[in-house]
């Protein structure tokens, strides 16, 4: 397949053709792509294109790198690097009434190659047997999220799915770096779909949270009872996002912010969930400093701007 730029720029020269004088039939025609989103050889089989390779290659944007945060530090595991990431799987509707279901590039190609790894078979004797892939270290740039340099600075890490992948880093660094008396508090903020089926290193979070090493809040946003949770006239019901637990430990969050000189860190969703934790953290300093929404937005950014409140999203 092609990436998802490359699909994306085609259909949108769809769109612009479909905005042009033509028939019905082939507005509609153009509306089913928009609708359906086909991978690239499918959609040119569909409209009779052909061009030349060569000529396709040169329009097409080459497939963008997929840059992923370790989960491990390198203190904790030396000369290992762990990847925590989501398989990504979307459906298409064909105009004939076929679903098909499409896989993600990236996270498909390294599922497979671990696959030897993840089986319960005994692993490889040698070294050379082991699967391998090529990978390249991202240049700095200033804007990854780091530890504060004193460690009994206290931490609110906010990082449902994915995003935990960087605080799993964290608490690893800071226990093997650090002794716990001089580490201050941490609270971990995480949330998925299903404490059963997607509650990534759950037994190492919980384990570490019995042992006093941070606080663990989480939100399982469908495990609660299916008739009691869904929406009623655009009101959530029953279905718990890491936002709301936020909103829950707002004036905990604010002392921690404003008066113990926390550091605030998200990771994950950037299109909803990075703004829906923001829109809490506005609502929670407004509350707690008595500010307007455009005092309460210049604050953040105050602690954005001292390296207080970090994201790394996508």
């Amino acid at each position: 397949y092609a990436g998802p730029k490359a699909e994306l720029q085609l259909l949108k020269c769809a769109q612009l053709a479909a905005s042009t004088p033509s028939t019905a039939a082939s507005k509609a025609a153009h509306a089913a792509l928009l609708r359906e989103k086909p991978p690239l050889g499918e959609m040119l089989e569909r409209l009779s294109c052909a061009p030349p390779l060569s000529a396709l290659l040169d329009v097409l944007p080459p497939l963008a790198p997929r840059w992923y945060s370790l989960s491990n530090s390198m203190l904790a595991n030396p000369n290992r690097a762990h990847l925590c990431l989501s398989l990504a799987l979307y459906t298409t509707h064909a105009s004939d009434g076929k679903v098909a279901v499409r896989h993600g590039v990236a996270s498909h190609y390294l599922a497979r190659v671990a696959a030897p790894l993840l089986d319960s078979s005994p692993p490889p004797a040698t070294s050379a047997a082991l699967p391998t892939v090529t990978v390249f270290r991202r240049e700095a740039s200033g804007f990854e999220l780091r530890l504060p340099r004193v460690p009994s600075t206290p931490l609110i890490l906010i990082g449902p799915g994915t995003g935990l992948a960087p605080f799993r880093a964290f608490l690893q660094h800071r226990r093997h770096q650090h002794s716990r008396k001089q580490l201050g508090a941490c609270s971990l903020y995480f949330g998925c779909r299903s404490a059963r089926r997607d509650f990534l290193y759950g037994d190492e979070l919980q384990t570490m949270a019995a042992a006093g090493a941070l606080e663990l809040h989480v939100a399982f946003s469908r495990d609660a009872d299916l008739v009691s949770a869904g929406y009623w006239r655009g009101i959530r019901l029953n279905i718990e996002y890491v936002q709301d637990l936020l909103e829950r430990d707002g004036e905990a969050i604010a002392e921690l912010l404003f008066s113990q000189g926390a550091h605030l860190y998200v990771c994950g969703d950037g299109q909803e969930m990075a703004r829906d934790v923001h829109a809490s953290l506005l609502r929670l300093t407004e509350d707690h400093l008595g500010l307007t929404t455009e005092a309460g937005e210049a604050k953040l950014g105050e602690l954005a701007a001292a390296g207080r409140y970090c994201k790394e999203v996508w």
